[in-house]
């Protein structure tokens, strides 16, 4: 048995079969593209460890869930990538933010009308 995480490749050979093999250098592991799901694996651009999951097995480096980049439509209609962990962070100060849906502003408006008349 190996002492470490592998951190894992995807090979196609010429007949099809997809493997993934252990980059790291004397490991030679290697595992079937489809019994690699919850198997543990390095990220191949942050280097942390992570479980394949059904999205990471169709990679062929491997990443875990917060790194990558994803399509963002911005206000102008202009389509850029952003890293998954940008857009967390961009998600969390939006949700932290005081302004929140025009709904909730008009029933605080609506609430403040109500207290000027009991006045």
């Amino acid at each position: 048995m190996t002492d470490h995480v592998h951190k894992l490749r995807r090979h196609e050979y010429k007949n099809g079969t997809k493997v993934y093999f252990c980059c790291l250098p004397d490991c030679n592991y290697k595992v079937d593209v489809g019994l690699a799901i919850g198997k543990r694996s390095l990220c191949n651009i942050c280097g942390s460890e992570f479980l394949m999951n059904e999205y990471s097995i169709k990679l062929a480096k491997p990443h875990c869930s917060s790194c990558g980049k994803i399509r963002v439509k911005d206000d102008n209609g202009k389509v850029k990538f952003v890293n998954k962990g940008r857009l967390e962070v961009i998600a969390g100060e939006l949700a932290s933010s005081p302004v929140t849906s025009l709904r909730e502003r008009l029933g605080a408006v609506v609430t403040m009308e109500k207290t000027d008349e009991d006045i």
